[in-house]
């Protein structure tokens, strides 16, 4: 049996967050506390002093040193305690977006990119490309529109497109609670 290639880090009495072991020594040299995000969530910074003063940086920015104008995202969110570098994505906001699943509550499909067309009772796949509109089609099951839109997600955004879990029963949006 292989050693895990990661390991956890204690940052809080009750918390631990997951790290690779690569980073594990760098990564002690700070002390680490969880915050509340702007969204809510949880992340884990640390103070660094500066030529400008101190200033306090995730754990993300740490680890992955984005460039200007880029940030540090989690693929999967898991409680924002996933800071293993191929759970950690760097990119703009926009790219972000197209990271993301649907967002919208009472819509006739959770998947994003998926709705139900009443007219003639199939569902519809589409998707939106540099600020177009491009219909996938119509498809005899829900499933196989969410199929359709990951396709075009990847054929149009790369490996930076938002994936439908498809055939998933009772799969989570990006922000869904338990």
């Amino acid at each position: 049996m292989a050693a895990k290639a990661w390991c956890y880090l204690s940052v809080h009495p009750n918390l631990k967050v997951k790290i690779d072991k690569e980073d594990l020594e760098r990564v002690s040299q700070h002390s680490w506390r969880v915050t509340k995000g702007t969204t809510g969530r949880q992340r884990v910074v640390t103070s660094v002093r500066t030529p400008q003063g101190v200033r306090s940086v995730t754990l993300g920015k740490f680890l992955m040193k984005p460039p200007k104008g880029k940030q540090v995202y989690p693929r999967r969110f898991n409680e924002g305690l996933d800071y293993r570098k191929n759970n950690l994505i760097v990119c703009t906001l926009a790219e972000r977006q197209r990271l993301l699943p649907k967002k919208r509550i009472n819509a006739s499909s959770s998947y994003r990119g998926v709705s139900y067309s009443k007219a003639d009772g199939k569902w519809r796949a589409g998707i939106e490309v540099d600020g177009r509109s491009i219909n996938l089609g119509h498809f005899d099951s829900e499933d196989e529109a969410a199929s359709a839109y990951n396709s075009a997600a990847r054929k149009h955004f790369g490996e930076m497109a938002y994936q439908n879990q498809v055939g998933r029963r009772g799969h989570k949006r990006y922000g869904d609670r338990d």
